[in-house]
């Protein structure tokens, strides 16, 4: 019997539409993930990490397989009223609780494995160049490993839950509840999943990553260190903690098989409702029955039949346990993810509860989608589900009536939702005491969150109407939520094609939505008029007849139906304009074959001699609530070279609306609209040494519409312009250029492109700007101000530069608050978005830090002034100008720095900006490969020592392990590691791991040194020198520098070397005279990153002892450098304190991906 009832059950599952649907499905993800980038561009698209990532997560996406599986399968019985029958024949409890289950597991493990098939075609159909050896074992180690327990434990969760409740809707409950449960182990495992995970710090614990039902935060938190090779060649291996965790939940899935097999009961159940006392019943007096007049048509009618529906429709999706217990998670899992963006942010840092803020951790609310697909399905076959269709059908309640009712139902399960995610954002900032709530902020999530919801909810009722089964129908809805969430991945990156979806947004305090909310105003009224055919459509043959065919045989376009048609047509005509036309979009093929074009036909004429400019003045008006500026300038034109020049080559940047250049004495002109490229042929050539004026005309418009530039916003309050990139170029513009080696592969380039010829000459600038802004708005720019005053409702600024300066000229416009102080005869401004002091202190303290640290060890301050200006947050933390840091706000102006046991990252930032007065404005390096060396590194070396000198060396540990682990973090997803003094690219070499390197060199040189090296290398290459190399930088460090300093010096910037290093202790023994005798054994293992070569240790390393815990106001008891030359290393230690802790590297201050074992209790 065992052997007939499983046959029937897989067949039976083999024959739902579901399991058809579901197994393409998943052979296509699984085509489509071998070509996805996992693990960066040089890993195997067969790689076992690649192989292991996508089997892994699309383990996660079975939890819905397994939802809909066991809604449609294994509750056939109670669904179709068999139940009864079913239990008077001669199936006993085991065998059906077991053929149940098996038919269950089975039918998701063909659909999962259905994707290895897919991986298979899809490696088959790759580049070959992108294909690594083939080996099954590949495949089967993370099948059995993530798949089979990650599918066992989800069809456990779910099928205990169905055949325990009989209940689809707790069964949609349990597969919502899985989701959640993943979503917070993520959240605490630090999952790369998750947006700004890789710039987290935070190392999970033991119970994080045990707590992980499906081993991701594991695999990704184990592999993130892992290099090119170990992703191409390693497969992830099943031991300690993932052997704990996979253990772990499969003991927990037998487990709770057993409980519920238990507790199952093999026989029908009644509703409570139906076993009620007659007792209970209330007796009434009959009634004579009177003819009733019913007006079955006009308005009335159908709002009071509207009302009765949408009653019966809310309490049917609210009156129940399953629904409370799914909105309790909701706000348990935004609590924890917002939790989790304000107490753990990147680089580990505090936030304050701003309401702008929680507002944007709060605008995704995709999981809400799997909420919609589930009640969507519900509410349109609610009537067939309780067979009331025929009663209800045969009423005149017009159809408009009942799809209103449902469609309502979903919005009142949307606001409950967002409801929600509003009173946990308040509850958090009561709880914090911040009492600065904007509530119309938090309103407007109703309309940002809430309409996009709205509108895929009229889809998925639509799709719903296209199937006669809710089953089918809800994968049909699963696959266009793919769709409408991955659809850039496959290709749909235009907004206009990707149904309920705007561009980014982001809520700023100084701007709200600024200028995105514009754009999502238009967008959304595109897509509402798609909403409303569509809705036509589903109102029109609403399901009174069985026959879908039918149904839409009988369709007949009406009048009305063209209303929604043209807004749907005219405001997509307009979005298009605005955003392809005025905009000049470009998807991300079109882009790349656009550079590589521009590349391959203007890069053979890089060197074609251009005169340098040598002064600007510019007009610029800045109209922030249209979202445009415009610059009126002129240049003067400087010929270097000793021989004329009879042309002259200008450019533009493709994000400029409108551009005319006029140019005196020209003979013949010749335009390159395409590329935006404009060659000035002058009747009189340029001589040696003379000058000519160019004069411009440039219109710029910032619409929402446009692919978002951080660099480049013209907003309500808190435009941010940098300038000198968006005015016209002269000669080739390698910033056009594709960085990306595979990218320059596909388009037909070299993997590198070939360096420019170097220019070690400074091209210096006089700098003169009036601006013009609206009134009530204050702005700010490179130079002096030299008057201000308004006219005309607006308000005009005047700068002028004292000296030259570097081509470098930013400016913002914004309603500032300012604070102004004097110290030792210089000014020092700080202008901030009213409300947001409480950093202001330390950031001033940090500004004249800086200023006295760079003075007293690298040379005088160049300016007389330096101001600090608050930018709106979208991107980075802050940027240099000469005489102005712009800083985002996020970080250093609501940064939560109160805890003195933490680094305080606003003085930090603000140190760095300030550092790069001298590195990159007064020292400008070549622009190669190394360049970033001399500007980024430098300025984090001088960072960490003004953190050092202000807060104490404990601090360090700190601050040098967040690099340390960031280091490790970001650099998996590039390609091969490149050393410092030839970084181009590459973030985490030049900040992270420059970090790292200066300050290992500064505890090997002293700082002494290391200054008077940087001096030096000041002295001979600020201007009027010539520009500085890396190369430079290494001779100056070199100078003076023992043999085995060079060497050390050479290892960090000329090659890619990590460690492992470990201490033990062997023992503790109290000696006599009241000291303490440590005997420890040190692992020391050195590594060439690059190739996996195992090098001979010879370093000294700083090994500490410590009376007690390590913090940040942790002093050694003992602190000296030991040799090291052997993997394994014994040493003896005495100390005068009872030693508690041990560690090696203490300041973590070397690169080594596992810092754990570092350290060592002393017992």
């Amino acid at each position: 019997m065992l052997s007939a009832l499983s046959g029937f059950e897989v067949r039976y599952h083999f024959r739902q539409l579901t399991f058809q649907i579901a197994a393409p499905l998943f052979l296509g993800m699984g085509m489509l993930g071998v070509h996805g980038n996992f693990g960066g561009s040089d890993v195997h698209a067969n790689a076992p990490y690649v192989i292991t990532y996508i089997i892994s997560i699309l383990s996660l996406f079975s939890i819905f397989v397994s939802t809909l599986f066991c809604a449609n399968v294994v509750l056939r019985d109670t669904t179709y009223g068999m139940d009864a029958v079913l239990f008077t024949t001669a199936v006993r409890r085991l065998p059906y609780f077991t053929v149940r289950f098996m038919g269950l597991v089975l039918a998701v493990l063909l659909v999962l494995c259905s994707s290895i098939v897919g991986m298979l075609t899809g490696a088959l159909l790759a580049d070959s160049s992108r294909l690594g050896a083939f080996d099954p074992s590949y495949f089967i180690q993370p099948l059995f490993v993530f798949g089979i327990p990650n599918i066992l434990f989800v069809c456990s969760i779910i099928f205990c839950t169905a055949v325990l409740t009989r209940d689809v809707r707790a069964t949609y409950a349990a597969g919502v509840l899985l989701y959640i449960l993943y979503t917070v182990s993520a959240i605490l495992g630090n999952s790369p999943l998750f947006a700004s995970s890789a710039l987290k710090t935070n190392t999970p614990g033991l119970f994080p990553l045990l707590s992980d039902p499906f081993g991701l935060a594991i695999f990704f938190g184990d592999t993130r260190s892992w290099s090119v090779l170990q992703r191409n060649q390693q497969p992830f291996p099943l031991g300690g903690t993932l052997l704990l965790n996979r253990l772990l939940w499969t003991a927990c899935s037998c487990l709770l098989l057993v409980i519920t097999y238990s507790c199952f009961a093999f026989r029908l159940q009644l509703p409570v409702k139906a076993i009620r006392s007659r007792t209970d019943e209330k007796q009434t007096s009959a009634v004579p029955y009177s003819q009733q007049q019913v007006i079955s048509e006009g308005f009335f009618y159908g709002w009071n039949s509207f009302r009765s529906q949408l009653r019966l429709e809310v309490i049917s999706v609210f009156k129940h346990i399953p629904f409370l217990l799914m909105v309790a998670m909701w706000a348990f899992i935004f609590f924890v993810e917002l939790k989790d963006s304000l107490l753990n942010g990147a680089y580990g840092i505090y936030f304050y509860p701003a309401t702008n803020i929680i507002v944007e951790s709060l605008l995704p609310v995709r999981p809400a989608m799997l909420l919609i697909i589930f009640y969507a399905a519900e509410l349109s076959a609610r009537e067939r589900s309780t067979n009331t269709q025929a009663l209800l059908y045969s009423t005149p309640v017009p159809n408009g009536s009942i799809w209103a009712a449902k469609c309502s139902a979903l919005a009142l399960l949307i606001a409950t939702l967002i409801t929600a995610n509003i009173i946990i954002g308040i509850v958090m900032q009561i709880s914090k005491g911040y009492w600065h709530i904007d509530l119309l902020l938090y309103a407007s999530l109703y309309y940002y969150s809430g309409f996009p919801l709205l509108l895929f909810a009229i889809l998925a009722l639509f799709i719903q109407t296209l199937t006669a089964n809710k089953y089918p129908g809800m994968l049909l809805n699963l696959l266009a939520a793919a769709i409408i969430i991955f659809g850039r991945q496959f290709g749909m990156e235009h907004y206009l094609l990707r149904y309920a979806q705007t561009p980014r947004m982001s809520c700023s305090a100084m701007s709200g939505f600024g200028h995105f909310a514009h754009a999502f105003n238009w967008y959304m009224l595109y897509w509402s008029a798609l909403a409303t055919f569509l809705s036509l459509l589903t109102i029109h043959r609403w399901q009174r007849s069985r026959y879908i065919k039918r149904r839409w045989r009988q369709i007949r376009v009406k009048l009305v139906w063209l209303a929604p048609l043209v807004i749907f047509l005219s405001t997509g005509a307009f979005i298009y304009y605005k955003t392809n036309i005025e905009g000049g979009y470009r998807n991300h093929k079109a882009q790349l074959d656009w550079q590589a074009r521009y590349e391959q036909r203007y890069r053979p004429l890089a060197d074609l001699p251009q005169p340098v400019i040598t002064a600007v003045k510019t007009n610029v008006d800045i109209y922030p609530e249209e979202g445009k500026y415009t610059v009126n300038g002129t240049f003067k034109l400087r010929n270097i070279y000793s021989h004329p020049i009879s042309k002259i080559w200008v450019s533009t940047d493709p994000e400029v609306t409108s551009c005319s250049i006029y140019l005196p004495g020209v003979a013949h002109e010749t335009h390159d609209e395409i590329f935006k490229q404009y060659w000035y042929e002058l009747q009189t050539p340029l001589l040696p040494g003379t000058e000519i004026t160019l004069q411009f005309s440039m219109e710029v418009i910032r619409s929402g519409f446009m692919p978002f530039n951080s660099e480049h916003i013209v907003t309500d309050n808190g435009t941010y312009i940098e300038l000198e990139k968006y005015l016209p170029c002269l000669g080739y513009n390698d910033r056009f250029e594709i960085s990306d080696q595979a990218n320059r592969k596909v388009n037909g380039l070299p993997e590198q492109a070939q360096p420019l010829p170097a220019d070690s000459t400074y091209h210096l600038i006089d700098f003169e700007t009036t601006v013009s802004t609206t009134a009530g708005q204050y702005i700010v720019t490179t130079g002096t101000l030299q008057r201000s005053w308004s006219a005309n409702n607006r308000h005009y600024f005047h700068y002028k530069t004292a000296a030259p300066v570097n081509y470098m000229f930013a400016l913002s416009s914004s309603r500032y608050e300012i604070k102004k102080e004097t110290y030792k005869g210089m000014d020092f401004s700080i202008l901030f978005h009213p409300g947001q002091t409480a950093n202001l202190p330390v950031m001033m303290r940090a500004m004249k830090d800086a200023i006295d640290y760079c003075t007293q060890h690298f040379g005088p301050y160049p300016h007389k002034q330096l101001i600090l200006a608050e930018i709106p947050q979208y991107k980075g933390a802050a940027t240099a100008y000469p005489g102005v840091v712009f800083s985002a706000e996020n970080i250093s102006f609501q940064g939560n720095f109160s805890d003195s046991n933490r680094v305080n990252h606003a003085y930090g930032i603000i140190a760095h900006e300030v550092a790069h007065q001298w590195w990159a404005n007064k020292l400008s390096p070549v622009a190669q490969s190394g360049a970033a060396l001399l500007t980024e590194t430098l300025a984090q070396y001088t960072e960490a020592m003004l953190l050092e000198h202000a807060f104490g060396k404990p601090f360090m540990r700190e601050y040098l392990r967040t690099d340390n682990q960031l280091y490790f973090s970001l650099s998996y997803t590039d390609e091969q590691e490149q050393p410092l003094v030839r970084t181009i690219g590459q973030p985490f070499v030049h900040y992270q791991k420059g970090s790292l390197a200066m300050y290992t060199l500064k505890e090997t040189l002293g700082e002494e040194r290391m200054n008077n090296a940087l001096h030096r290398l000041l002295d001979k290459h600020a201007y009027p020198g010539t520009k500085a190399t890396a190369d430079d930088l290494m001779n100056e460090l070199c100078q003076d520098a023992s043999e085995s300093e060079i060497r050390l010096i050479k290892d960090w910037l000329e090659k890619v070397i990590v460690y492992s290093l470990k201490v033990e202790l062997a023992s503790c023994k109290r000696m006599p005279n009241g000291q303490y005798k440590l005997q420890l054994n040190v692992g020391v293992d050195k590594t060439d990153r690059n190739n996996d070569r195992s090098l001979p240790p010879d370093e000294n390393i700083d090994i500490a002892v410590f009376d007690g815990g390590i913090n940040t106001h942790s002093i050694p008891i003992y602190l000296k450098k030991h040799h090291f030359s052997g993997a394994m290393t014994s040493l003896t230690l005495t100390v005068n304190k009872p030693p508690k802790t041990v560690a090696i590297d203490p300041y973590c201050y070397l690169p080594d991906a596992n810092q754990s074992d570092n350290l060592a209790e002393v017992k």
